[in-house]
């Protein structure tokens, strides 16, 4: 039932009048959410997305789809962390600093691929947020229409809604 309700979600987000700047930033905040191993830094990221009025679905989308990414690009990510935490010696008084306060250390920020993952989740948050907004404006002006015709969405909403009704009567 879960896969159905968030196949659902998915297919409302794309059909819907949902601002697209919504589930952009919803999708490059995710994309961070992803990528980033360590459970404090997510913890901290789902709040912040939580706290800004983004689509939901769509960062979760995203963090699906980055967290595999993020598998198979470890190496990568672990060699931009060594060169921020180790080739650039101008940050040790910040890094020191941060690892005398008192929850940051728990972010795991000295590890490289924790710092790696974050730091490119950073520099792509725009790029994301522009891709996601272009591929949706680009679907809804294109597809939105046709995919609603589909027997498997009107499907999809018919057992929905009976799921629905169920639940009500009993």
């Amino acid at each position: 039932m879960f896969a159905l309700k968030m196949l659902k979600k998915i297919i409302v987000m794309f059909q819907s009048d949902i601002s697209p700047d919504q589930i952009a930033w919803g999708f490059a905040l995710g994309a961070i959410l992803g990528l980033v191993p360590n459970f404090l830094v997510k913890i901290i990221l789902f709040i912040i997305i939580m706290l800004f009025k983004v689509n939901l679905t769509s960062a979760l989308i995203a963090c699906t789809l980055f967290s595999i990414v993020g598998f198979a690009i470890d190496p990568l990510l672990d060699k931009i962390g060594y060169i921020c935490l180790v080739n650039i010696s101008a940050l040790s008084p910040l890094y020191n600093w941060l690892y005398n306060l008192p929850i940051i250390p728990f972010t795991k920020f000295n590890n490289t691929v924790v710092m790696g993952s974050f730091i490119l989740g950073l520099i792509l948050i725009v790029p994301n947020g522009i891709f996601a907004k272009k591929a949706l404006v680009f679907y809804r002006a294109n597809y939105r229409d046709r995919v609603a015709q589909w027997k498997l969405i009107k499907l999809l909403n018919t057992a929905l809604n009976a799921t629905k009704i169920i639940k009500k009567i009993g």
